[in-house]
């Protein structure tokens, strides 16, 4: 069956159960707590855990933290630990290192982030993918190098990840990531409402450890997740990701920046017969932030901003967690909805 444009109408239930893990009062994080990639470790399938970018009240520096819940409500930072990547002097990341993407394989944890130098964009400044690899969740944590930088005109000067890793087949990892910026020049109107954020697949193989090789999937961009001008899915960026019964779900971030600030923005799924999503077609809406914001934020005084959809199975439900921001303090924060897996989960485009 093809899914309903908005799956509330398909009797979806979204439970929305507030914020789980805010910024700290003093310290790397005390600015946003956010983009958060939440990870289940297969040898200890009871804990969860979720690597947060944390950035000071300026964001002139941004490092990965962690959090850790037996329950997947209640986390609680590992400051022994944090922030487990933090980039130095003369690093690829050592203005920002943000939107980590975490999984395990070989024997290996590995994790996938976005990280900025201090050069501009203009001299290749601009976010690139790289890797940090350990022997355990908490680390320590060696960020090794990068693999990717943007260089398609759609990419733009910058790009960034989803939360979540898929892997097809041994050794092959796919890693979702999006572009956070366009090169267009002031003539062709550079600005924020001209923007179209679109996503596509970095296929990663694993070639030892620390030696990874990464390259474009053939179909990027995933353009058939992108609607027209003034949609709701006019832009999509920051996709989670899982799999149910032999079906793929990919979980955009949407947002309409051609209207004009404050920006509405959403949460999408779209399924396909790959993790490749060569068959997919426009994402249905599984959560609406404009209307849904004062269950999602309680107290919230301005427009919703949302971001990084990362999602955990169990216990038939999917329990989402992805970042929300009151626009009004401009304060990022993770917050968690449970979604009953209910009639979508079968559907098929």
């Amino acid at each position: 069956m093809v899914l309903p444009e908005n799956l509330k109408s398909s009797g979806v239930k979204v439970d929305h159960l507030g914020p789980i893990l805010e910024p700290s009062v003093s310290g790397f994080d005390d600015g946003a707590t956010t983009f958060c990639s939440a990870f289940i470790d297969p040898g200890e399938p009871k804990r969860k855990y979720l690597y947060y970018t944390g950035a000071d009240v300026n964001w002139s520096h941004a490092a990965i933290g962690v959090a850790t819940s037996t329950d997947g409500i209640n986390f609680r930072k590992e400051d022994g630990v944090n922030p487990v990547v933090d980039g130095g002097n003369g690093e690829f990341n050592s203005r920002e290192s943000v939107t980590p993407a975490v999984t395990a394989i070989g024997g290996n944890y590995y994790m996938f982030f976005a990280g900025r130098g201090s050069g501009s964009r203009l001299l290749g400044g601009g976010r690139r993918v790289g890797f940090a690899v350990a022997d355990d969740p908490l680390g320590p944590w060696e960020a090794v190098g990068t693999v990717a930088r943007p260089k398609s005109w759609w990419e733009g000067w910058s790009i960034d990840l989803g939360p979540s890793i898929s892997s097809p087949s041994e050794g092959t990892l796919l890693v979702y990531y999006s572009n956070v910026d366009m090169k267009l020049s002031p003539i062709r109107k550079n600005s924020p409402e001209s923007l179209r954020r679109m996503i596509g697949i970095l296929v990663v193989k694993i070639k030892s450890r620390r030696r990874v090789k990464a390259f474009r999937s053939a179909g990027n961009p995933l353009r058939a997740l992108n609607g027209d001008q003034g949609s709701r899915n006019e832009s999509v960026f920051c996709p989670g990701y899982f799999s149910h019964a032999g079906r793929h779900a990919i979980l955009p971030a949407m947002s309409t920046y051609s209207l004009g600030y404050p920006y509405r923005q959403s949460i999408g799924i779209a399924f396909g017969n790959s993790p490749y999503f060569s068959d997919i077609t426009g994402p249905s809406l599984l959560i609406d932030g404009p209307s849904e914001k004062e269950k999602i934020l309680p107290g919230i005084s301005g427009e919703i901003a949302l971001d990084s959809p990362s999602i955990l199975q169990g216990d038939g439900k999917l329990m989402l967690y992805y970042s929300a921001m009151d626009r009004k303090d401009g304060k990022w924060k993770e917050v968690v909805s449970s979604v009953g897996k209910g009639p979508f989960m079968v559907g098929a485009n």
